[in-house]
Order: structure tokens, then sequence, then C-alpha cells
């Protein structure tokens, strides 16, 4: 694919995004929805393998969870719902055909706002969110393919955008703004690694040509479990259907979407089919399951019950604890990480800037080195706030300071405990330093005459030779003051 700097087309993305939601068990049966990690086909039964005489009972929780994502969403939540049957023949789909909703979704008419390309916000539409059960998933092998069925059944919320996505970019602050969401709302985990949130993703583009606007139909890239897939997919489409029109492709003429895999490893596209409509689908309302009319207390209550939103929060921390809106933005990302800086700043009492800093730095590189979650953290807030109170307080340094939180993660101790088992104490006593001081710089004639023939360089090493007689404990801030008034006064 050759780039351009100066597209001669204009990107369409609209993102149909599919999430597992936070239930203990899948959609219609009382299996676990904890199906990642299980040995294959461990996690089944009569109903979600489809076995005949087995019938769905609906996972009230995976509805609220589905309504809850829509309120977050602003959507309309209509008076009546059903459950349709969507049927067609995979390998991984055990009964033949998947329970879904077709005409009547639970969430219908919401936005999301994103940063637009032009600067400023951008409301991107949001024409649905349904309620379906998953599928199974198929394992490929050298000439075979094997299905396991743990996944099958298990909750799934599809979110539609409409095509208001204008490049790669949108593309991907969309789908950054609704994992954040739909994470703080607690409707899913959005665990992109486990195959528990995925992007089919529309991609067409419209130009000028000849004096008309062209827009040739679209591709939908399937199943792309990463936002690195996002980006290099949407990029490489988009690219490939412009030169093929310039070649005079089949894109020409062709009057459906089609559908497209993705491949990593070779970095492009690849035909999957041609791409079915409603009408192939044979939908047709689900005869075992009734209607359902979400009652207008219910909605409210749950609407009642939506957390404080990702923006809102950001926005906050920008104002009431003065971050920048890179610091607001790590923090948020993540609603147990957001909740533990509130903890240390507000029943710690100590400095949001500070505990900011600890936070996006030692905190989140410990849980990637260990690879551990944000809900993880192996250090109490309260703990943490101890810490950054001493380094506040000219008691440690922030050397020493982080082998503390080292020791801390590891043993359980707070900070105080172990700077006073270890003797780490800085001194910070002016008296105290200055008899060493005084050693140094007449121990240190060269490095003295250096410093005063105009070398400022040459006091670091009138402040190495401090630090080393005191082991590293002397207060730096301290210390230099005192060498520049000394040898000042020289």
């Amino acid at each position: 694919m050759t780039g351009v700097a100066e597209r001669p087309y204009e990107i369409v993305i609209g993102i149909e995004t599919h999430v597992e939601l936070a239930t203990r068990s899948k959609m219609f049966c009382g299996c676990t929805a904890k199906w990642f990690g299980a040995p294959p086909n461990t996690v089944v039964c009569p109903v979600c393998l489809g076995l005949p005489g087995a019938l769905p009972v609906p996972n009230r929780r995976a509805i609220e969870l589905s309504i809850t994502a829509g309120l977050a969403l602003h959507c309309e939540i209509p008076d009546h719902t059903k459950f349709d049957r969507k049927n067609y023949m995979y390998p991984d789909l055990p009964k033949g055909y998947q329970i879904s909703q077709y005409d009547l979704p639970l969430s219908v008419n919401g936005w999301l706002e994103i940063p637009a390309d032009g600067g400023g916000a951008k409301n991107v539409g949001i024409i649905r969110a349904h309620l379906e059960e998953d599928t199974g998933k198929l394992l490929h092998g050298q000439g075979y393919s094997l299905v396991d069925f743990n996944r099958s059944g298990v909750p799934l919320l599809e979110i539609v955008s409409k095509p208001e996505l204008s490049s790669v970019t949108e593309a991907l602050a969309y789908a950054e703004a609704l994992r954040e969401i739909l994470i703080h709302s607690g409707v899913s985990e959005f665990r992109l690694e486990e195959g528990a949130a995925r992007f089919d993703t529309n991609v067409s583009i419209r130009f000028r040509e000849d004096g008309a606007v062209r827009w040739p139909p679209q591709s939908e890239i399937k199943n792309l479990n990463s936002l690195r897939a996002l980006e290099q997919a949407v990029t490489y489409e988009s690219q490939r259907l412009w030169e093929d029109w310039q070649a005079g492709g089949e894109v020409r003429s062709r009057k459906a979407k089609i559908t497209v895999g993705w491949s990593p490893e070779t970095g492009r596209t690849f035909l999957q089919r041609r791409k079915e409509e409603a009408e192939d689908y044979r939908y047709f309302p689900e005869p075992d399951l009734v209607t359902y009319a979400p009652s207008r207390e219910s909605v409210a209550a749950l609407r009642d019950a939506l957390p404080e939103m990702p923006e809102a929060r950001r926005a906050r921390f920008t104002r009431d604890h003065g971050l920048s809106d890179y610091d607001a933005r790590i923090l948020v990302s993540d609603p147990a990480l957001a909740a533990y800086f509130e903890s240390v700043v507000t029943d710690g009492g100590v400095d949001a800037k500070a505990a900011a800093n600890w936070i996006t730095g030692e905190v989140l590189r410990s849980l990637k080195e260990k690879g551990l979650r944000s809900s993880e953290i192996a250090i109490w807030p309260l703990q943490l706030a101890g810490l950054i109170r001493l380094i506040a307080n000219g008691d440690i340094n922030t050397t020493t300071a982080k082998a503390v939180f080292a020791d801390m993660w590891g043993g359980g101790d707070d900070a105080a405990t172990i700077v006073d088992r270890k003797g780490l104490r800085q001194v910070s006593d002016a008296s105290a330093l200055a008899a060493i001081v005084d050693e140094v710089i007449a121990s240190e004639a060269r490095a003295v005459a250096d410093y005063r023939a105009g070398n400022t360089r040459a006091i670091e090493a009138l402040f190495g030779k401090v630090m080393g007689r005191t082991k590293g404990k002397a207060n730096a801030p301290v210390v230099r003051k005192l060498l520049t008034q000394k040898l000042g006064q020289g």
C-alpha cells in the first residue's frame, strides 16, 4: 500500500462494537460467563449447546446492563423490545441460529462525544445497542479447525455507530471513549486481549471525480481485537479501495459491501464473503421468549445509578486537583486507578500532583512488570500517601523513596516502618550538615578553585563527596544551598 500526504478521498467509518457483559452467568443458561482460559468445551450445558428440548431463560442482569449502557450513551430506551432468531449456518453457532434483536432493540438513537480532528468536540451518533448471545470460537490448525463452545451463550452487546467517523484518529478516539464509558459504568470489562470485546469496522471512501461525488460500496473488516489492529486495518483498507478504484478494479462494479478479515502477519485484508443483507438472515421473533417491556421506573432507577462518566471525572480532576489533561486521562482510563488516586489524595491528605506522579509512574510500572490489573495494587492508598508525606517533609529523598516503594510492594509494611528499620531518614539539619560540607571543602581544594574560577559544574564533585560521606542520607537541596553559601564566602 502506498501512502499519501494529502489523501484525494475522504474516509467514512462506522463501527459495530461487540462487548461481553459483566455478568456471572451466560445469557440464557446458568453456565458461568467466565469462559476465558477454561479447557475447551467444559463451560457448557444443553442450553448453550443448543440441544433439542433445551429452553432459554433470559439473564435479567444482562438486560439491566444493556439498558445501563444505552443510558450512558444518551440512548432512548423503547417501551417494548423482543428477541429474534438470526439464522445462519456457521460451525461455531451450535443451534444454527443466534438469539439476537432485530427491529426492536433495547436502546436506540444515542451519541458519544469524542475529540474532533479539527479541534473541539464531535458527537458521533449511536444507531442502536442490541443484546444477543455470543458464538463459540474456532481454533485453526494445519489443515483442520476445531470449535470451542465455552464462549457460546455469553451475553453480548452490539453497539452500532453512525458512519460519522472521518479518520483513523477519530475511529481510535471513538473506540477509547466507548471503552472508558462501558468500563466506568460497570457494563463490561472490555478485555480486547481475551476476545471479550471486538470491532467490526465499516470503511468506505468518498471523493469527487468528473464533477460528481463517488461513494463506492464499503468493506466491513471483521473481528478486530485491538486498537492497533483497528488503526492498521482501516488505514490499509481505505487506501486499497482507492487504488482498486483507480485501477478500474471490482469496486467500480460492485453493488454491495464485502466482508474482509485482517491479517496482522501480512499487514493486509483478505476477502471472507459477500455481505449478507438482513433478509439473508431470515429474522423472525424468537418463539421461546416473550416480548419485554422495561418499566419506566426500572429505567429511571438504572439512570439514577449511573456513576460519574469519564469525561466529567477528567474535568473534575483538572479543575479540583489541578492536574494536567494528560495526567487526568491516564488516571481516568481505568476506574480502579482513578478511585485509587482519589483515595490517596482525599483520605491521605497529600498533594494531588505528587500522588498523580507516583501512580502514573511507579505504580503503573509495577503493575505492568507483574502483569497485574489496577484493582490489584499491592500498596494501600494510605500507605502510598504516607510515603509521599515522608518526601514532602524532607525525611527521605526520591531515590530512597523508590527503594522504599519496592519494599512496601513486596512486604506490606508502611513507609515509615521501613525507613526507620533501615535507618534511611534524611539528614536535613543544616548545622549537622555544615560540618561535613566544611570538611569536604577543606579536602577538595582543586574542585573549590575550579568553581571559584568560574567552572560552576565543579560544585557537582563537591556535592557528590558530601552525599557519599552521608551515605546518601543528606537532604540534597540543603547540601546545595550550604555549598553555594560557603563557596561564595571564600
